[in-house]
């Protein structure tokens, strides 16, 4: 009588960037997979704009929910003006189509912040891949731009300038359609941190004495379509902020996917009238990591252009953010992380080029 042996299932893994550090998930199937999400959920935002504080609490406990379980929810019915969507994403295609050196001018590598654009692969956050396959445009909170009328005598460490903006007469469009989105993106943003504030049984206005003047940007970023299974869009990795906003375009097959717990990639297609919104590190930080600051990655594999807007809400540059009291574990030591130190360290891992890693001299 022959015996036939099981072969023990090799183990298979997805590779991130999780904090700027890079990570690993084993994938899981079958008796070994865990409860998990294999869906983002929708909430409807109306509830926002409400007089009532039970609507708002109402609102919270659902976010709350998708902030424990997923880290991702669709903002349904935000209440942005879909004009101001549509001119920016017409902006947007219009920029990336200007002449490469047009936009060279502005390249992210002149400055320490690097705002500007970035060119076709020269972000590489998955070192298994040639780059990412992608252009961007990244600007942010800046208070020599008087479009934002920030108090610069208050803010030292902001006299300087940090955006970049092309001089072509070609260009010239660009810069009012982005602070025309900005300024839609960062008034939203108040709000909902107001709204996580009580998801987390804090009073609506606990963090708003360390995001007076927060870091903010917005990343205008064009995916080609990717002819090669080996290509990705951007690589697997985490956001650093308090949470991000994303506008995309609709494409017939999904573009950005984000990581459940089983290591399984779950597609988040456009919706309309929607954000995709992802809570990120410094939200996990202070939860203590109740809350999920969730891997995603983009692959733009369905033969079109895509175009998104993700809009990034952080902190004070200046302020220290640590655990919540409700989240401390007894007899466990937290420290304190200062977010501008944070932020700088994470951007220069994720904007080092691989192409100044590998000697190029430059771009």
């Amino acid at each position: 009588m022959s015996t036939t042996k099981t072969q023990p299932q090799k183990k298979t893994y997805v590779h991130y960037h999780d904090g700027g550090v890079l990570g690993k998930r084993r994938v899981l199937t079958g008796n070994a997979a865990k409860p998990t999400f294999n869906e983002v959920p929708k909430i409807d935002m109306q509830r926002i704009y409400s007089d009532n504080l039970g609507d708002r609490e109402q609102l919270a406990k659902e976010v709350g929910e998708a902030c424990r379980n997923v880290g991702f929810f669709y903002a349904v019915n935000h209440g942005v003006e879909e004009r101001i969507l549509d001119d920016t994403f017409t902006a947007v295609k219009r920029f990336f189509h200007l002449p490469t050196e047009v936009k060279m001018e502005v390249h992210n590598q002149k400055t320490e912040k690097f705002r500007g654009y970035e060119a076709f692969l020269e972000g590489k956050l998955d070192p298994s891949t040639r780059g990412d396959l992608k252009e961007g445009f990244l600007m942010g909170e800046d208070a020599t731009d008087p479009e934002q009328n920030l108090p610069v005598h208050h803010l030292p460490f902001m006299s300087t300038p940090r955006n970049q903006w092309p001089s072509h007469p070609t260009a010239a469009f660009f810069r009012p359609a982005l602070y025309s989105y900005y300024a839609a993106m960062l008034t939203f943003s108040r709000r909902l941190l107001g709204i996580f504030a009580l998801a987390l049984d804090l009073p609506e206005h606990h963090f708003d004495h360390i995001t007076q003047h927060p870091m903010t940007n917005v990343r205008a970023v064009h995916y080609p379509p990717q002819l090669s299974d080996a290509d990705v869009g951007i690589g697997a990795h985490t956001d650093f902020c308090w949470f991000t906003l994303v506008s995309q375009s609709r494409t017939a097959e999904p573009a950005l996917e984000v990581l459940n717990a089983n290591g399984i990639w779950v597609p988040v297609p456009h919706e309309p009238h929607s954000f995709v919104v992802n809570i990120a590190d410094f939200l996990k930080l202070v939860t203590g990591g109740a809350w999920m600051s969730t891997v995603h990655r983009v692959r733009n594999r369905g033969g079109e252009e895509r175009y998104s807007m993700p809009f990034f809400f952080s902190p004070d540059e200046d302020a220290t953010v640590s655990v919540l009291e409700g989240y401390r574990k007894s007899g466990e030591k937290y420290d304190e992380f200062g977010v501008g130190e944070y932020f700088q360290n994470r951007l220069v891992v994720d904007r080092r080029t691989h192409l100044e890693a590998e000697g190029s001299g430059g771009y």
